[in-house]
Formats: C-alpha cells, sequence, structure tokens
C-alpha cells in the first residue's frame, strides 16, 4: 500500500511538473501578437492626435489672427507629418510577422524602444526649440515666432509622454519575456529549466 501511494505521490509530482514546464515555455506567436497590437494602438493614438490638430489647427488659423493663427498653423502642419508616420507605422505593423524566432522577437523589442527612447530625446529638444522661438518672438514682438514656439511646445510635451508611455508599455512586455526565459540554461552542452515553486 504504501508503495502504490509513493508512487501515486511521485507520478503527481512529475505530472505536475510537466505541466508548470509546458506553462513556462513563452508562447512567441502570442506575445508578438500582443507587441504588434501595442504598437499599432500606438499609432491609431498618434493618428488621431494628428486628425484633431490638423481639423482644429485648419479651423483654427482661418478663424483667428496673430499668435493663435500661427499657434493652429503650426499644428496642423506639425500634424501632416505625425499623420504620415503613423500611417505608415500602421501598415508597416500589418504586415509583420508573427512567426519570429526567440532572438528575433527579443530584437523588436529591443529596437522599438530604442526608437522611442532617441524619439522622446528629439521630443525634448523641440521643446526647448519651442520655448527658444516664443521667448525670441516677444523679444522681437513677432506673432509669428511666438504662435510657432508655443505650438511646438504642445507638441513636444505631447510626443514625449507618448514615447515615454509607449516604451514604458513594450518595456513591461518585453521584461515578462525575459523574465519567463531566464528560467532557461544552455551551457553549450547541456538545456536545463528551472521551474520556480
Amino acid at each position: 500500500m504504501k508503495k502504490r501511494l509513493l508512487l501515486f505521490v511521485l507520478v503527481q509530482f512529475l505530472f505536475t511538473g510537466w505541466i508548470l514546464a509546458q506553462n513556462s515555455t513563452p508562447n512567441l506567436e502570442q506575445i508578438n501578437r500582443d507587441r504588434i497590437q501595442l504598437n499599432s494602438n500606438g499609432m491609431f493614438v498618434l493618428g488621431g492626435w494628428a486628425i484633431t490638430n490638423i481639423a482644429i489647427g485648419g479651423i483654427g488659423m482661418t478663424q483667428t489672427g496673430g499668435r493663435t493663427k500661427y499657434f493652429h498653423q503650426m499644428n496642423a502642419a506639425w500634424n501632416t507629418v505625425n499623420l504620415g508616420i503613423a500611417g505608415f507605422g500602421y501598415y508597416g505593423l500589418s504586415n509583420s510577422s508573427l512567426d519570429l524566432s526567440l532572438s528575433d522577437t527579443i530584437n523588436e523589442f529591443h529596437n522599438f524602444e530604442n526608437i522611442l527612447l532617441f524619439n522622446a530625446g528629439l521630443d525634448v529638444g523641440y521643446m526647448a526649440i519651442g520655448a527658444y522661438l516664443w521667448e525670441r518672438g516677444l523679444r522681437k514682438e513677432s506673432d509669428r515666432l511666438v504662435g510657432y514656439g508655443q505650438s511646438m511646445i504642445l507638441q513636444g510635451g505631447f510626443l514625449f509622454t507618448f514615447d515615454i508611455i509607449l516604451y514604458l508599455l513594450s518595456r513591461n512586455q518585453s521584461r515578462s519575456l525575459i523574465e519567463n526565459i531566464e528560467n532557461i540554461q544552455f551551457t553549450g552542452t547541456s538545456l536545463s529549466l528551472t521551474i520556480p515553486f
């Protein structure tokens, strides 16, 4: 009786370990699907921001004057570029493959996150240029420079926030992938999987 009970417990333990091992293997197709969905959602947000700014800016620059006119003018012009980036970004993502190796998946995350950090640095530069134009416009009494400067601060601020949030969301996804594969070790001659309990 004791031998049967011991055998039963041993089989249950091994079966449970096998199930845990199966669950700890990353589902790369789902991870890539989630990654592409996050990036696509980001392009929708950017595109929505761009369309809103183009519409409001187009109306605003025909209905106002002075600094406000130039503020709207720059918003509309700036966001034609944003709309192009969002459109090309979304198009590129819609043709992305879900069938990537682990290495390729990690590289996709790494490259995208580096682009976002680089863009965040550019966004700070846009705000700094906007502040310079605003200040120079006040000194020169130029409505155009003041309006353009205010617009660049707004657009740079939005893009900075957008890039940082998208970076953090992507980083969260990639971190869960890395944590999932940290338990897999390859020594060159053997492969081992650690199953945390």
